[in-house]
């Protein structure tokens, strides 16, 4: 058969049109949204006119000026986002430089009586030992995914529920809930929900048991995210605000803390969401798809269990957790298991985010407005104590439960530390029930990323998030307050 130049050259010269003209397209930079830049602007101006009065009309120092003016700044760009996260966080280092370090000595800003605070008090929170855990659990979670090890163990562990929905339910949520221990509670909502999706295929359209099976997922996440100081960025932060007011919380101690309120919480979510889904037929069998582990996987497995055991017996052997978070990310980087594509695709924007949080408590203590805030809270423990993990859900609710720690941790730690009376909550308790109170925040699809991403496969409407995370969020709200100090008395010294 003979080749036709004619009847080919225009056709490639119209294809290479084509293709150069999606080029084209593809290097048009997508403009930036103008109702976030409107609520930028907007949020300046109201910050600036806010510290303008405090000027003129408060007898507060000039850094507390500052600093209120940054916090309510970074509270107003968290809560509108008109700023991603990260960027908010970068924000906040930037200006507590600028006008409370004032490194170039400019007059008008630093500290009055010229003793400014060295401008690496506000870059030392980008090498704070809680960045180095949390980038040590990021590697060892990246890894897991990598190599497919948490869907083979996940595969596994839910043969042994059975095929039954009512034990099915409990295999994905138990499951769901250890590997969020460990992992990102983003990462591991996408990977159950790839994992149940050829069960759901199971079930017919229209079963409750589809809603309850999607919904299980992210909320097992959820709680699944108090169980260590990696499960979630707010437990990080607090841990590290901890510290620098002089209280030690170790791996194993903050385990033993969350794990009863976890295992409580599953077992009550399992049997709500059951109950408010039930299937159509109870007898329907529902089986996972088999997945196998090959040699790397085991690897990554033999590195995760001897960091995890390391992480759980620091107390014994003497090495920190940050310390520990070192040895995966050698294991994994050394070895080639990760390259320079996978360092680079991890989540630095949450350890940013982080970095910012701590920042902001560093501002706050060196200025005294944790002090002046402080006095403004009623005196009686027990009002404290509820309305600080009731603002937390609260606030979780709508914008990211890290922002919201960010926001009341430094408050909630500097309140326990004035007021040491008996029957005042102590600074582990407030420290530890806000962390805690960040993940119970699930009563609506933004809540957090783990609904998110339940809520984007289609089946599910807000009110099947609403009626069950308002119920769960609650007890475990009530729970908190009533017996957070016992169990935190009962397993620590504080």
């Amino acid at each position: 058969m003979k080749i036709r130049f004619r009847e080919i050259f225009p056709r490639f010269t119209e294809e290479l049109k084509r293709l150069r003209h999606l080029e084209r397209l593809a290097e048009v930079r997508p403009p930036i949204p103008s109702r976030r830049v409107q609520l930028f602007i907007l949020a300046i101006l109201l910050d600036v006119i806010l510290v303008s009065l405090l000027f003129e009309h408060s007898e507060l120092q000039r850094q507390a000026i500052f600093m209120t003016g940054i916090f309510v700044l970074a509270a107003l760009l968290w809560v509108t986002e008109s700023l991603p996260l990260f960027a908010t966080a970068i924000l906040i280092i930037g200006l507590e430089i600028i006008l409370l370090a004032n490194p170039g000595n400019w007059a008008g800003l630093g500290f009055e009586g010229g003793f400014s605070p060295d401008y690496r008090e506000f870059l030392a929170p980008l090498s704070d030992p809680v960045i180095v855990l949390f980038f040590g659990g990021f590697i060892l979670a990246h890894a897991v995914l990598k190599e497919g090890v948490d869907k083979a163990m996940a595969s596994g562990i839910l043969k042994a529920f059975g095929s039954k929905p009512f034990y099915v339910m409990l295999g994905l949520m138990l499951i769901t809930a250890l590997f969020s221990m460990w992992m990102s509670n983003t990462a591991t909502t996408a990977m159950m929900i790839t994992l149940v999706y050829p069960m759901l295929e199971q079930i017919p359209k229209g079963d409750p048991l589809r809603k309850g099976l999607l919904l299980a997922i992210p909320f097992a996440a959820n709680i699944g995210g108090m169980g260590t100081p990696i499960a979630s960025p707010p437990n990080a932060v607090a841990v590290s605000f901890l510290q620098q007011a002089g209280y030690e919380i170790n791996f194993l101690e903050w385990v033993l803390i969350a794990a009863p309120l976890m295992a409580f919480l599953l077992v009550f979510a399992w049997l709500l969401l059951y109950n408010f889904f039930k299937p159509i037929d109870p007898s329907l069998e529902l089986k996972p798809t088999p997945r196998k582990i090959d040699g790397r996987g085991w690897y990554v497995i033999i590195v995760m269990l001897i960091t995890v055991l390391l992480w759980l017996s620091d107390q014994w052997h003497g090495l920190s957790t940050a310390v520990v978070a070192l040895f995966p990310a050698i294991a994994f980087t050394a070895t080639g298991l990760l390259g320079r594509s996978d360092v680079n695709s991890l989540e630095w924007h949450i350890l940013i985010l982080i970095m910012g949080g701590i920042a902001l408590g560093v501002g706050m203590q060196l200025t005294g407005l944790d002090e002046v805030f402080v006095s403004y809270i009623p005196g009686e423990g027990s009002v404290v104590l509820a309305a600080m993990v009731i603002a937390t859900i609260l606030f979780s609710t709508f914008i990211s439960n890290t922002a919201a720690a960010n926001l009341l941790l430094p408050i909630g730690i500097s309140f326990a530390l004035q007021n040491t009376e008996i029957g005042m909550p102590g600074p582990v308790q407030l420290a530890v029930s806000i962390a805690l109170s960040a993940s119970l925040a699930m009563a609506l699809p933004i809540s957090t990323p783990p609904n998110t991403i339940a809520y984007s496969k289609g089946d599910l409407v807000t009110g099947d998030f609403t009626k069950s995370g308002i119920i769960i969020g609650g007890l475990a709200a009530m729970l908190i307050i009533a017996l957070g100090n016992t169990i935190i008395s009962f397993w620590t010294t504080y």
